[in-house]
């Protein structure tokens, strides 16, 4: 019996401690990937050596440890800034100045070219604030975190300290939306394109003119008669009977461009404890922060900050999943909250009142980049 005991004490001790290696690799990959500091002397993701202002927040208290929670989804807050009138340079390396030589024969002189020079220092600012950007999360989808959104361009994005970790849902999808229309060729415009066309090949123009003058006459007949039925209703059945033929439109298929992305996500919040409870009503307290602005100024003049942006990434363990998607950074555009069940039913009472047993939420983002070909390439 006691070596019994002895052999089941041993494997408890063995997966107490592969269970804390784990959360604390999950630890380090949420403060790796949020932009925080590592610690491996975490001995769980609500309790890992982050900042004061650095929170994590995740649902249920073993997402990503868990073998039924390993994958889940990590959710970042990105505060929106007002833009610097003056460029800090801290940390951006000085370049060398760039010389130039005046003059020529005994005479020449060798100056500093400061036109030259000026070019050169905003490269290596510029170089500098891109590769700062991609390694605080800040940037965009692009190669060192470029983007074509005026947004995340101007570098004004800080994250906070809030990260959020929620359970993987049962299914999660993504829209790739390319916006096609049809687009009317008119015969003076399919005229004049195969005039230029034909004078771009050599031809002259007056034979360019010959060949397109049949195809003009037509086209301002029908014109006349289009004009005409605007004013005249039944202009054009009339032409179309005496002529045995209907006019219709050319129409091509044509490419307009590439919609924005958007993704929605519902999750249910069922806490098994008083921490969890206290968990989920943070959780939602933060996305609603996160989506809101604030007023300023007053009087006759009121505005309105930015909303925080939000970043999106699917994990598994300690490590992004790469097999789902890459998400940019959104807007949190709509959230639907909803208390109870079939039946309202609440835990027992604490300071802050009967915290309701069952809560869902819904929340809807919107990409504010537009994603393209090297951006897919690149796994979104």
């Amino acid at each position: 019996m006691a070596l019994r005991d002895a052999f089941v004490n041993i494997a408890k001790n063995a997966a107490a401690g592969a269970a804390q290696k784990a959360v604390s690799s999950v630890a380090d990959s949420l403060r790796s990937g949020l932009g925080g500091t590592s610690s491996s002397t975490a001995s769980s993701p609500l309790q890992s050596n982050f900042a004061p202002s650095e929170v994590l927040l995740t649902y249920p208290e073993d997402v990503g440890t868990n073998v039924h929670q390993s994958s889940y989804i990590l959710f970042a807050r990105h505060s929106v800034s007002g833009a610097k009138v003056k460029v800090d340079r801290k940390g951006a390396p000085k370049v060398e100045d760039v010389m130039k030589v005046k003059g020529a024969g005994i005479g020449a002189t060798v100056e500093k070219d400061d036109k030259a020079t000026a070019r050169a220092q905003k490269k290596s600012d510029d170089d500098f604030a891109a590769k700062q950007a991609t390694k605080k999360g800040r940037g965009g989808a692009g190669p060192n975190g470029s983007s074509n959104s005026l947004i995340l361009q101007r570098r004004n994005i800080q994250r906070t300290g809030t990260a959020i970790g929620l359970y993987m849902p049962p299914a999660v999808n993504v829209k790739y939306n390319m916006d096609y229309s049809e687009g009317e060729i008119g015969v003076m415009g399919e005229a004049l394109y195969g005039l230029f066309k034909d004078y771009q090949a050599g031809a002259s123009f007056e034979s360019g003119a010959n060949k397109a003058a049949g195809t003009i006459g037509s086209g301002l007949t029908k014109m006349g008669v289009g004009m005409i039925d605007t004013v005249l209703p039944g202009a054009k059945d009339l032409y179309a009977i005496d002529q045995g033929q209907i006019m219709t439109p050319r129409t091509e298929m044509m490419f307009r461009g590439t919609g924005r992305r958007s993704f929605s996500f519902s999750f249910t919040f069922i806490p098994k404890s008083a921490n969890e409870t206290a968990v989920v009503h943070e959780i939602i307290k933060q996305f609603k922060i996160g989506m809101s602005p604030s007023f300023r100024g007053g009087g006759a003049v009121w505005e309105m900050t930015i909303p925080d942006l939000f970043s999106i990434r699917y994990m598994h363990v300690n490590a992004e999943n790469s097999y789902i998607n890459k998400i940019g950074k959104c807007y949190l555009r709509s959230m639907d909250v909803n208390y109870g069940g079939d039946k309202f039913v609440t835990y027992n009472a604490d300071d802050l009142g009967a915290p309701p047993q069952k809560t869902t939420i819904s929340l809807d983002f919107q990409e504010i980049e537009i994603m393209d070909r090297s951006n897919v390439e690149d796994g979104y």
